[in-house]
């Protein structure tokens, strides 16, 4: 195979090098640009599966899954943790070491991919009573048995339980540090910690979006 280019040193011992083959050697610095800025951009990506897992779809009760989230509501959700408008434990620090550009590539990223969710274990007696829950405080907004979302509604169904209840709990609870849509706060004051927990159970169990139009 010829060699594109060959690398010497000249009389004071500078790096040089001579290109041979001028089309073999820009099709392979082409090919070395697109791999090391691929790498580049998946580190991005990456860096969120320490916590969110491969591909952002969590493994973990507490944690989140991330793929398949609306762009546009990821991307607000990521500034709000950037500007101290939403509380968290590490997700601030984390969102401040990011540019705005950055974050849109990353909700970009896990946006452009399909919400599928996750079934967790759950309790299939306290999920049967969860759906009647739903249907009655949830379905408004959260269509499709939670599948559904737009820049303003996330997707639910195949949610991370623990998450779901700690969530559910903060918007039900009035305050400042959590700007939260009247109608979901109003509707959450009428439940109880054990309907929250139904609730949750239901969406763990991560019903099938077609239930929902069926059941209609």
């Amino acid at each position: 195979m010829r060699t594109p280019a060959t690398f010497f040193k000249d009389a004071r011992g500078n790096m040089i090098f001579k290109v041979k083959d001028k089309q073999a050697f820009f099709t392979l610095l082409g090919a070395w640009l697109l791999l090391t800025g691929a790498a580049q951009s998946n580190s991005l990506y990456f860096s969120c599966a320490g916590c969110h897992c491969t591909d952002g779809v969590s493994q973990s009760t507490h944690i989140p899954t991330i793929q398949g989230l609306n762009f546009q509501y990821f991307y607000a959700t990521m500034q709000a943790y950037k500007k101290d408008q939403r509380p968290s434990t590490i997700m601030g620090r984390i969102a401040k070491g990011y540019r705005s550009g950055k974050l849109q590539r990353m909700a970009l990223h896990f946006g452009s991919k399909p919400w599928t969710g996750v079934q967790g274990e759950f309790d299939q007696l306290l999920a049967k009573r969860g759906k009647v829950l739903h249907d009655e405080y949830c379905e408004e907004c959260h269509e499709q048995n939670g599948h559904y979302q737009d820049h303003d509604t996330p997707a639910i169904a195949g949610q991370a339980k623990g998450y779901v209840i700690y969530q559910m709990i903060d918007y039900r609870e009035d305050s400042e540090d959590l700007p939260r849509p009247p109608l979901m706060q109003s509707r959450l004051e009428k439940l109880s910690d054990d309907d929250l927990l139904a609730l949750a159970e239901f969406y763990a169990s991560n019903p099938s979006p077609e239930g929902a139009a069926q059941e209609k």
